[in-house]
C-alpha cells in the first residue's frame, strides 16, 4: 500500500510540473525575435537558488504546525515567496536577438524591440560581482552583468551588427571586447 501511494505521489508531482510549464508558456511567451541559442538569461543560480527556497518553503508548509509555530510557518510564506520571485524573475527577464533586432523583456516592463541602430552608447565599471554595464538606447537604458547568460555573445553580435547598420567601420571604434566594452562612452553633458 504505501508503493502506491508513492508512485501516486510522484505522480503528482510530475503532473504540478507539467501544469507549471504550461502555465508558464501561456503567461511568458516568446517575443517576435526568440531563437533557441541567441538569447541572454539571468544567472543559472537565480534559477537554483529559486528552487532550492521554494521547496525548502514548501516542505517546511508541509510538516510545520501553523498552531504551534506560528513564526516559523510565516517564516516559510516568507520563503516561499521569495523562491517564486527569483524563479519568476529568472523566466521573465530576457534579451532574445537575431540579425535584424532584439527584444528586451524585465521583470515589469513590457517587452520592447529595438534595432541594433538605437543603441547609442555604453558605459561599463568593475564590481565585486564582475563587470557591470549599461546600454544606451534611444529610448532607455538596458542593463547588463557579466554573469548573464549569454550575454557575450550578445554584445558581440550586437556590435557588428551596430556598425553595419550604422554604416561605421568595426576598426574605427574604440572598444575593449576582453572587458566585453564594445560600443563608445556617453558623451559627457557640456557644462553652462
Amino acid at each position: 500500500m504505501i508503493y502506491v501511494f508513492y508512485a501516486l505521489f510522484i505522480a503528482a508531482i510530475f503532473g504540478i510540473i507539467a501544469l507549471c510549464d504550461f502555465l508558464l508558456k501561456k503567461l511568458l511567451p516568446k517575443p517576435k525575435h526568440a531563437a533557441k541559442d541567441n538569447v541572454v538569461r539571468m544567472p543559472r543560480y537565480c534559477f537554483i537558488m529559486g528552487l532550492i527556497l521554494t521547496m525548502f518553503a514548501f516542505f517546511a508548509l508541509l510538516y510545520v504546525s501553523p498552531a504551534e509555530h506560528r513564526a516559523l510557518w510565516l517564516s516559510a510564506w516568507v520563503v516561499l515567496a521569495m523562491g517564486v520571485f527569483l524563479l519568476f524573475y529568472f523566466f521573465r527577464f530576457g534579451i532574445f536577438y537575431d540579425d535584424e533586432g532584439f527584444t528586451y523583456r524585465a521583470l515589469t516592463k513590457k517587452a520592447r524591440s529595438y534595432r541594433y541602430e538605437d543603441i547609442r552608447a555604453q558605459q561599463s565599471f568593475l564590481a565585486r560581482s564582475g563587470w557591470n554595464s549599461t546600454l544606451y538606447l534611444t529610448d532607455g537604458e538596458l542593463p547588463l552583468s557579466a554573469a548573464m547568460q549569454g550575454v557575450d555573445k550578445f554584445l558581440n553580435k550586437a556590435f557588428y551588427r551596430w556598425c553595419e547598420q550604422k554604416g561605421i567601420d568595426p576598426d574605427t571604434v574604440e572598444n575593449n571586447p576582453s572587458m566585453l566594452v564594445f560600443f563608445p562612452q556617453p558623451e559627457e553633458p557640456e557644462e553652462p
